[in-house]
């Protein structure tokens, strides 16, 4: 990949692109202070996750990732996404000389600066992948509880988790994916699907928990992913999956720009989750009763030291190992594969076996309450 140090100059310096990247085919990779925009130097066909131009298309010259602001998403919510990806392909994009009726793209809250860029490559084949990453706000796992149904355009709240959501702060993984080579239709379907899978990896790597439910998040609620391979290229690949050289260097190139944009963007990192209380996070348990009725704490100076007490053993990577153990009886016990009694056993065996130590006593009590309250 060549860095290059191009300005596309504008009348307002707000919207000053750089062209800050070139893939293998010579696709062009611009950046300003709300957008990342990949303009293509070949002919590409592509699956993009967009009300503007979505769907698998032959006729795209350009794809954009761009960044909302609070007023963006006033004026969206007011009059409709594509509307606004309308507008906003039509005036704000015109700098690259590029045709709104040929642009598609996705948006995000989160950072368009803390992108990542990630490329793996293996003899004649190169795959592109370009992330922003947030998932702070409305991590979710597939299969987890609504917060509102559709019918003919209209809304209906499901359940109050829709407060959950705030659209201030960044919360959704964007991926653009360039594969030199070129694939039909349903090749590039099965590329998109290993894709999305391998999202799932990189936040199951991190333990990223959802906001919605006990599970591990398989991602956000507002995800977008836009994929295209080069029909110009000679190179045509006709068997696309996890067993090709091409399905796993779509893998890695999405796992790894994803966890670096993380890291960027809000610190998640495996460091950072080497913490006994953000794995017991997951649980979002209301804990007014644990310290009222379970310890019967006497004071508030009582409760601040008892918490205090628990920060200061949670980064011990032996206690996280040990909690990390517990945790994953809990989710057996909840997924049906160890019965209550098995469970509760071999919880409390960790308990009295490794939690002996005098610092390591507010713990134990904190698990034991979880234990009660998770194995039922």
């Amino acid at each position: 990949m060549n860095l290059c140090d191009v300005s596309m100059i504008t009348e307002d310096k707000k919207e000053e692109f750089k062209l800050i990247s070139k893939t293998i085919n010579q696709d062009e990779i611009y950046l300003n202070h709300d957008s990342i925009v990949v303009k293509f130097q070949t002919k590409k066909n592509g699956i993009v996750t967009s009300w503007l131009n979505g769907g698998y298309r032959e006729d795209l010259t350009a794809v954009f990732n761009h960044q909302l602001s609070q007023e963006n998403i006033d004026k969206y919510y007011n009059g409709g996404i594509l509307k606004f990806l309308e507008k906003l392909s039509k005036d704000y994009f015109k700098q690259l000389n590029l045709n709104n009726e040929n642009l598609s793209g996705m948006v995000t809250s989160a950072d368009i600066n803390k992108y990542s860029i990630a490329i793996e490559s293996y003899d004649k084949i190169e795959v592109v992948a370009i992330t922003t990453a947030g998932v702070r706000v409305n991590q979710v796992s597939a299969g987890d509880e609504a917060s509102y149904y559709e019918i003919n355009g209209e809304y209906n709240l499901y359940s109050d988790l829709n407060t959950k959501i705030n659209p201030k702060k960044p919360g959704t993984i964007n991926t653009i994916i360039l594969i030199n080579a070129k694939l039909d239709e349903s090749s590039l379907l099965l590329a998109e699907m290993i894709a999305v899978e391998a999202k799932t990896v990189a936040l199951r790597d991190l333990m990223t928990s959802s906001n919605y439910s006990n599970n591990i998040a398989t991602g956000t609620g507002t995800d977008g992913i836009a994929i295209f391979s080069n029909l110009d290229s000679e190179n045509f690949i006709e068997n696309m999956s996890k067993h090709a050289k091409i399905g796993e260097l779509i893998g890695k190139a999405v796992i790894k720009s994803i966890k670096n944009s993380l890291a960027k963007l809000q610190w998640l990192t495996p460091t950072y989750q080497l913490n006994a209380l953000i794995r017991l996070n997951r649980y979002q348990m209301n804990l007014e009763p644990f310290y009222n009725e379970y310890i019967s704490v006497k004071s508030q100076k009582e409760k601040e030291e008892f918490i205090i007490s628990l920060v200061k053993i949670s980064k011990n990577p032996e206690l996280v190992g040990y909690v990390s153990l517990i945790i994953h009886i809990i989710d057996q016990y909840r997924l049906g594969l160890l019965s209550k009694k098995a469970s509760l056993n071999v919880s409390k065996s960790i308990l009295n076996t490794y939690f002996n130590r005098k610092d390591w006593y507010s713990m134990k009590l904190l698990l034991k309450y979880v234990i009660d309250n998770q194995i039922q």
